[in-house]
């Protein structure tokens, strides 16, 4: 699998989480939507041949390169996978990140807990979607899986039908557990600080 990193310098774009997302049953009144972050002096890199723990060091040499005091705010960007490289990669070379999880890979699970909970094509998953992904964003990682979970059982969901639930109560427990999280997530779809951004390739 191809390992893919990116550093760019993103200015500051503050954001609320109902300019990423619509709540459900749509946005109402005239309030002007807040845009996100434009990527600046963006430099990639991708290898086929290197390991990941290649690549994301290639990308930290990258943002010391531009930052070699230390002085900026370093945000990391992952999916949900590896993400000890990049704690170990910060650690040795003794740099603080904040570590935040793609929303677009979050919403994912979501999906996979939301059919398991609605039947097919029932247009209320979609909003189900919506409301969890929004708690999210808010920094309710910890409610929102207990509710998923809590859900299932109110529902009383054999094992073999809840199987996407549990996935998805899995991985937000694993993400809410990361050292180094921040509990509020800055996604690429919201909020950025001025810094570096890297993101390894399997989103």
């Amino acid at each position: 699998m191809a390992a893919l990193a990116c550093v760019y310098d993103p200015a500051p774009a503050s954001r609320r989480p109902h300019d990423v997302i619509a709540v459900p049953g749509g946005r109402t009144g005239g309030r002007a939507l807040r845009k996100g972050p434009r990527a600046r002096a963006k430099w990639l890199t991708a290898s086929v041949d290197h390991d990941a723990a290649t690549v994301i060091a290639a990308a930290f040499d990258q943002a010391e390169a531009r930052d070699p005091a230390h002085r900026r705010c370093g945000v990391v960007l992952v999916d949900g996978d590896r993400h000890q490289i990049e704690l170990a990669e910060a650690a040795r070379r003794k740099v603080t990140i904040h570590l935040i999880v793609d929303l677009i890979h979050v919403i994912e699970y979501l999906w996979k807990a939301s059919r398991c909970l609605h039947a097919k094509d029932d247009p209320a998953a979609e909003d189900w979607v919506a409301e969890h992904a929004l708690a999210l964003l808010h920094g309710r990682c910890a409610e929102a899986a207990a509710s998923i979970a809590r859900q299932a059982d109110d529902l009383g969901l054999t094992t073999e039908r809840r199987g996407g639930v549990e996935e998805c109560v899995r991985y937000l427990a694993t993400k809410e557990a990361l050292p180094g999280a921040t509990r509020r997530p800055w996604s690429r779809a919201g909020r950025s600080r001025p810094g570096w951004r890297r993101a390894p390739a399997a989103t």
